[in-house]
């Protein structure tokens, strides 16, 4: 009994030693190993709700920008995640009801970074606008 190969796996031989050639051994190279990262740390920013939700609107006011210039939304929706970190302590302590409206905002304002989305950079800066007018008047 004689055995023929056919001329599709005939074909396949020399691809399949190819793979199992390039599954070479890894090697280390020691001099290429980098040191550890130096701890980074964060700090809040400081101030009354008052001092610090007009900055936290401007910030919100540039994000849909940053947003549609693929640039620099992340680093600013941290930027209002810290503000709201801030004064999230004297706005529940004052104005408990105004709490979940500004989470709202902050969420929208990460999701807006995180999936590109400028019209919600914009809905989220129409709300701000709003809510601190309402908590300073």
């Amino acid at each position: 009994m004689s055995h023929r190969i056919s001329p599709a796996l005939a074909a396949l031989v020399p691809v399949a030693v190819a793979l199992v050639g390039a599954c070479s051994p890894t090697t280390y190279d020691e001099s290429l190993a980098t040191q550890p990262a130096a701890a980074t740390t964060s700090t809040l920013p400081t101030g009354t709700a008052a001092e610090l939700l007009p900055p936290m609107l401007d910030e919100v006011a540039g994000l849909s920008a940053k947003v549609s210039a693929g640039e620099g939304a992340g680093a600013a929706a941290s930027r209002i995640e810290q503000y709201w970190a801030a004064i999230e302590g004297e706005v529940t302590a004052t104005h408990p009801e105004m709490v979940e409206d500004f989470e709202f905002v902050v969420s929208r304002c990460r999701s807006a970074a995180d999936f590109d989305r400028p019209a919600d950079a914009d809905r989220a800066y129409r709300n701000l606008e709003s809510l601190v007018d309402a908590y300073l008047d």
